[in-house]
């Protein structure tokens, strides 16, 4: 009798965020989901109050709360403001790389 095999949980693998620093090199930053995890209902609430910039104030909290990697932060703080603000929206957006952004 052949063994009748069951299909496997089909988990998508998270995909860490990538960007390129002001000295051009690839650098990661943590997944958004476990800075989120330690955030509270008052910050959510702070930034939903505060419209745009409550939300990119909350992108910048979520982020100190994963503990990035102190030359990846580094690199992110030594781009110029406009590049910065795109690489933490991206960030935020790509939440844990399975197409769930922080918002979702």
């Amino acid at each position: 009798m052949s063994e009748i095999k069951q299909p496997q949980d089909r988990k998508t693998k998270t995909k860490a965020f990538e960007f390129t620093g002001a000295d051009g090199e690839s650098y990661t930053l943590p997944l958004a989901s476990t800075g989120v995890e330690k955030m509270s209902g008052g910050d959510l609430m702070d930034a939903a109050l505060a419209g745009e910039v409550g939300q990119v104030q909350y992108l910048f909290k979520v982020l100190m709360a994963t503990d990035p990697e102190e030359d990846a932060l580094a690199e992110l703080r030594a781009l110029k403001q406009d590049k910065m603000l795109d690489v933490i929206k991206a960030w935020g957006e790509h939440g844990d790389g399975d197409g769930a952004s922080l918002g979702k």
